[in-house]
């Protein structure tokens, strides 16, 4: 992996969502409705304990099968309502191939939709192979099951009530992820993601070009 330069393969994920940002923001801020159309988590919820800003410490967990899941936990670093929420997450569980990292959502809204988008980045545990696996493998199989998150939200914020409990399935996820690795473009009008800046210059929306992420927001430490 010489002269790879991570910085570039940041997680970037956006969406055009024909909904307005108050309905943007509460389901995708609100643990319980999160859940619905995120395929990376079985549960999210708000634990008592809090930082030292206010914020309310998240449990995550995704069940893997065998009657294994993967715990994590997430807490926000800043937000400003229906516009910005930036986070860190960390993980102790040796299943976790993640570590720790940061990220950013942004809400921007436009004329009949709001444009959403994430960056985000990671460490990994493991040394060297760890590193490689995330590389190989997992790195873009996280991104494209947040790009598949972020369709269902889009879909279920045009009216389709089915499409989150229709895409919940593993099964069709790992097709699309297939056909997504295979060079399958995504359908005109749905979400997209790649591994890059996440500079609004790299965005496939000409809307998105003021959505600017703060440099350094998805920066692991």
């Amino acid at each position: 992996m010489t002269g790879v330069k991570i910085a570039n393969r940041k997680i970037v994920v956006e969406a055009m969502i024909p909904a307005a940002v108050e309905t943007v923001w509460q389901r995708t801020q609100e643990p319980d409705l999160h859940v619905l159309w995120d395929i990376r988590f079985n549960s999210i919820r708000y634990l008592d304990e809090k930082d030292t800003r206010g914020f309310h410490l998240m449990d995550y967990r995704t069940r893997i099968g065998f009657g294994m899941e993967v715990a994590g936990f997430g807490h926000y670093l800043q937000s400003i309502p229906l516009s910005l929420s930036s986070f860190e997450f960390d993980s102790r569980d040796w299943k976790s191939i993640i570590t720790m990292g940061r990220g950013i959502w942004l809400y921007k809204p436009r004329e009949n939709a709001t444009y959403f988008k994430t960056v985000y980045d990671y460490q990994v545990r493991f040394g060297v192979m760890g590193r490689l696996v995330d590389y190989l493998i997992f790195r873009n199989f996280i991104r494209l099951a947040t790009e598949w998150g972020f369709e269902t939200l889009r879909l279920w914020c045009m009216g389709d009530e089915s499409a989150v409990q229709r895409r919940r399935s593993r099964v069709r996820f790992l097709l699309f992820y297939c056909r997504r690795m295979c060079g399958v473009e995504p359908e005109k009008g749905a979400a997209r993601s790649w591994l890059g800046t996440g500079n609004a210059a790299e965005s496939s929306f000409s809307e998105a070009q003021d959505a600017v992420a703060p440099a350094g927001s998805a920066r692991t430490t």
